[in-house]
C-alpha cells in the first residue's frame, strides 16, 4: 500500500530506541525524511547511523531534552533547516511515572509534566504554523492507557496522560480546518527498555518474586496474553500519518492487546 507520504519531513522525539526508533525506521522505508532526537548523544548517533545504513534514507539526529524549551526550539529549528520544514511530528519522548499516591513526589510529577505535557505542547506550538501554512500536517502523541482507565499504581502517569488526551482532542478540533490531523496512540505494555526500567516496581506492586513472573502477570491483563512489539506500535503510528488516514483526527487509539476494557 502506498501511504502517500514520500518526501514528507518528520520529527520523531525519543527515537534512539524502542517505539521511536522503529517509527523512524518505518518512515524512512516510506521515503520520509526524518530528524530524531534523544538525550544520550552516543546512543542517538548510533541509531542514526544504523537506520541510515539499513534504509538508505535521509536522517538527522539532534541531542535534545524535551523538558528544556531551548532544546525543543533548537530541535525544530534544525529540522526546518535540514528538511525545509516539518510535516509530521511524533511526540514520543516521555517516561512512565509509576507508583501509588504515597510514593509520588512533587518533583517526580513536575518532571513527568515537563517531559510529556509541556514537552508535547511546546513542540506542537513550534510546528503548527508551518503545517497551517502548507494546509497539511500530522501530529501523533504517544500517551498511555492510564489516562483513560485510572490505576492507583499509575497515579502520576494517569494525571499527565488524561491531560494529554484532552489536548489531543481539543487541538484536533482547532487544527482541523487547516488539514492538520492530531491523534493519540495509547500503548499498553511493550517490550522496550521502558519496561525494564519499571520492572522492579511492578514486581513489588504485584507481590511476586521475579521480574519474569511480573512480566507474565502483566501480559495476562490483556486479551492477547503477551507484550506488544515496537514495530506493532510503529505500524499504526505511521499509518495515522499517511494519506490513507486522511479522515482520522481526534482519535486516541488503544494499542494494548485489548488491555483496556472501556468503550472508548
Amino acid at each position: 500500500m502506498d501511504l502517500g507520504i514520500k518526501g514528507k519531513a518528520a520529527v520523531v522525539t525519543g527515537a534512539s530506541r524502542g517505539i521511536g526508533r522503529e517509527t523512524a525506521r518505518q518512515f524512512l522505508e516510506e521515503g520520509v525524511r526524518v530528524v530524531i532526537c534523544g538525550r544520550n548523544a552516543e546512543a542517538l548517533e548510533r541509531t542514526r547511523a544504523e537506520l541510515a545504513q539499513q534504509t538508505g534514507g535521509e536522517i538527522h539526529a539532534v541531542v535534545a531534552d524535551m523538558t528544556k524549551p531551548a532544546d525543543i526550539a533548537r530541535l525544530i529549528e534544525t529540522a526546518t533547516q535540514k528538511l525545509g520544514g516539518v510535516d509530521i511530528l511524533i511526540n514520543n519522548a516521555g517516561q512512565m511515572y509509576s507508583g501509588r499516591f504515597a510514593v509520588m513526589t512533587d518533583e517526580g510529577l513536575k518532571e513527568q509534566l515537563e517531559t510529556k505535557l509541556f514537552g508535547f505542547l511546546r513542540a506542537i506550538r513550534l510546528v503548527y504554523p508551518q503545517m497551517k501554512a502548507k494546509r497539511w500536517g500530522r501530529i501523533v502523541n504517544l500517551i498511555g492507557g492510564a489516562g483513560k482507565e485510572p490505576d492507583p499504581y499509575m497515579f502520576g502517569s494517569g494525571i499527565t496522560n488524561s491531560g494529554l488526551l484532552n489536548i489531543t482532542k481539543s487541538l484536533s478540533t482547532e487544527f482541523g480546518e487547516d488539514n492538520v490531523l492530531v491523534n493519540a496512540v495509547c500503548p499498553g505494555w511493550v517490550a522496550t527498555n521502558l519496561w525494564q526500567r519499571n520492572a522492579q516496581g511492578l514486581q513489588e506492586e504485584l507481590g511476586v518474586k521475579s521480574e519474569e513472573e511480573a512480566r507474565r502477570l502483566a501480559a495476562r491483563k490483556n486479551s492477547l496474553g503477551r507484550f506488544g512489539k515496537p514495530e506493532e506500535l510503529a505500524n499504526a503510528i505511521v499509518f495515522l500519518c499517511s494519506e490513507r488516514a486522511s479522515y482520522i483526527t481526534g482519535v486516541s487509539l488503544n494499542l494494548d492487546g485489548g488491555r483496556l476494557k472501556g468503550l472508548w
